[in-house]
């Protein structure tokens, strides 16, 4: 009895705990479900996103980049194909298998202690040139390639090809498609460069391109799978650059499967790329041809703009450069060679210059429009003009002339209009500068065309403090000497906008066939516009602008020279800036030269009048 009450107890305790283990067991079993769901239901796609990111690589190739025209459709930037010879390393991963099983075989066998790490890059030196010794053969050439341009590839970049050679010579090039087997390692490439085949032609307008690749393509893909990147040509400087996304197309791509050591096993997608779009300049290639030709012998700068439309026809800059020679890479030995003669500069639109007698153009739009100045009224000149005790010179034309506003003009007399800025005022002076636009931006599609109109910082003294203002002031604002900067393409904006009579003209490096709309307003009336185109024809018929005279055509123009100060020297700067016909306009034109040392004696503006006399005989009889 007693035994069986015993085994009860027992029974009844040995149960408890059952139920205890069989709670534990069920509460086991419930995580591990739910862990096992989470896993498998919940997290599926993220690990199978990441089961893609360790089994998936993408290759990028880029598309074909975007030809560039001028308006009448002839080439300026185009590709030509170049040849690459190049070793595909992941084909020779057997080849590197079985050397590096040999030789730590061979050294354990002796007993000697080896790294393995270094026995493996001796094993992919000594594969890779033992291939190449192929092409060695073949071309007559002793290339060798150290571990270290072998590792450092392998590391970077291991499912693309390693190029050997870049550019290959044709001759060469025949040579190693004839014998190499389809199954070699070794293969030439073919891919496509940029190529200017007009050299120097515009490139500060076109600029340049440079073999680069994208550090971040990941960002592209939503799948963040590693990727490699085929480098492709990224525009640099001009139009390469501005239109860059235009010209690039879209790049193409493909995703291989890999295996556990990083090697192709298949193609898993792929994706064509889709070839960049052609770009038509409102470049004329002729004009732009003699543009720089003509402007060769100097330093400077001429720019050309249909004063219908605002398209700029020419923008010519000297010196120059061929971008030819940047590519793939600029060297830094090219680089200071370019640097040491200023080539990189584009003055017509980075320059900022003083603009001379120019400036007097919108002096007399001032004086026109007051009622402080006769135009018919007579001056005489005596060559001193006394202000304040002090004398200021004209050494424009003989002294002891009468001149008025017309002749003033054409014969550069500096005291006419000292005499008539005082009378006006140099805020009526400067409000017709602003309204020409040349107090604002000038933006035409290229990189770093935006310089505009700028007061040196002692005229924004005087502008804050307007009783430092001085009559010397003034006379160095209508002469357009010091205060006032400005580039050769502001200029030419501003005279096309003359030839129209209107107040602005914004520009465009991009064909177009709109005209310039009538919302601008006039800036004088017909008659005293007429007025004003008669003094700079008389201008160029009779006096500083005589040597653009062309029998038959009517040459708007005016003439001007300042002092420049660059890199501590002082130096001279000749202008010439015209439109024609004068009396129905089609283009403005302006020259903009530097005064060299031992280069031409620097007299007048007849230099840079020279020079848009060959632009204008090649506009107007194009054959």
């Amino acid at each position: 009895m007693k035994l069986g009450m015993n085994l009860l107890k027992w029974d009844r305790k040995s149960s408890g705990r059952i139920k205890f283990f069989q709670c534990i067991t069920i509460v086991v079993f419930l995580y591990l479900f739910g862990g096992l769901f989470f896993r498998q239901i919940v997290q599926n796609s993220h690990f199978q996103q990441k089961s893609r990111q360790q089994s998936i690589r993408r290759i990028t190739f880029p598309a074909v980049r975007g030809k560039i025209y001028d308006r009448n459709g002839n080439i300026l930037v185009e590709n030509r194909p170049i040849f690459s010879l190049d070793l595909h390393l992941d084909e020779l991963r057997e080849e590197f298998h079985r050397e590096f099983l040999r030789r730590t075989k061979e050294r354990s066998q002796f007993g000697e202690k080896f790294d393995k790490t270094q026995v493996r890059r001796e094993v992919y030196e000594f594969i890779v040139n033992e291939t190449l010794s192929i092409a060695n053969d073949i071309l007559g050439r002793k290339i060798h390639i150290p571990w270290q341009d072998i590792d450092k590839h392998m590391s970077q970049c291991p499912m693309l090809p390693m190029t050997i050679l870049n550019d290959l010579p044709a001759e060469e090039c025949d040579k190693l498609i004839g014998i190499l087997p389809i199954t070699s390692p070794l293969q030439i490439n073919a891919n496509l460069t940029r190529h200017y085949p007009n050299g120097t032609l515009a490139c500060h307008v076109l600029g340049y391109t440079v073999l680069t690749e994208n550090q971040h393509p990941d960002k592209k893909y939503d799948d963040h799978v590693r990727t490699f990147v085929v480098r492709e040509q990224v525009g640099r400087s001009g139009v390469e650059k501005c239109a860059d996304h235009i010209l690039a197309g879209e790049a193409g791509y493909e995703n291989w499967t890999v295996d556990h050591m990083g090697n192709k096993n298949s193609l898993d997608k792929k994706v064509e790329s889709e070839d960049g779009q052609a770009i038509y300049l409102s470049i004329d290639k002729n004009l732009q041809k003699v543009a720089e030709e003509a402007l060769s012998p100097y330093v400077g700068s001429a720019v050309v703009i249909d004063a219908n439309s605002g398209e700029i026809l020419a923008l010519a800059n000297s010196p120059s450069y061929d971008p030819n020679i940047l590519y793939p890479s600029i060297s830094k030995a090219i680089f200071d060679q370019i640097s040491e003669r200023n080539g990189w500069l584009n003055q017509a639109l980075q320059g900022l210059f003083p603009m001379g007698s120019i400036s007097k153009i919108i002096a007399t739009v001032a004086f026109i429009k007051s009622e402080e100045v006769d135009a018919n009224g007579e001056w005489l000149c005596t060559g001193i003009y006394e202000c304040n005790r002090k004398s200021f010179k004209c050494n424009n034309h003989p002294h002891g002339e009468r001149v008025n506003l017309k002749s003033a003009l054409g014969k550069n007399c500096n005291t006419y209009m000292f005499d008539k800025a005082l009378k006006v005022g140099h805020r009526a002076i400067i409000r017709e500068w602003k309204k020409f636009g040349l107090g604002s931006k000038t933006e035409i599609g290229l990189p770093y065309g935006t310089n505009s109109w700028v007061i040196s910082d002692t005229a924004l003294q005087k502008k804050h403090k307007p009783d430092h203002w001085a009559p010397k002031d003034t006379f160095n604002l209508v002469i357009g000497q010091g205060y006032l900067l400005t580039t050769p393409l502001n200029v030419c904006c501003f005279t096309a906008s003359l030839a129209k009579n209107r107040y602005r003209t914004r520009p465009t490096i991009f064909k177009s066939e709109k005209k310039i709309s009538d919302v601008y307003a006039s800036c004088l009336s017909k008659k005293d516009h007429e007025f004003l185109v008669d003094a700079m024809v008389d201008c160029v018929e009779n006096y500083s602008g005589r040597r653009a005279k062309i029998n038959g055509l009517a040459i708007a123009g005016k003439t001007g020279t300042a002092k420049f100060k660059e890199h501590e020297r002082k130096h001279g700067l000749a202008w010439f800036t015209c439109f024609a016909p004068a009396y129905d306009p089609q283009i403005a034109v302006t020259v903009l030269i530097h005064e060299q040392e031992n280069t031409f004696t620097f007299h007048e503006e007849s230099q840079a009048a020279h020079v848009a006399k060959k632009i204008l005989l090649k506009y107007f009889n194009p054959n």
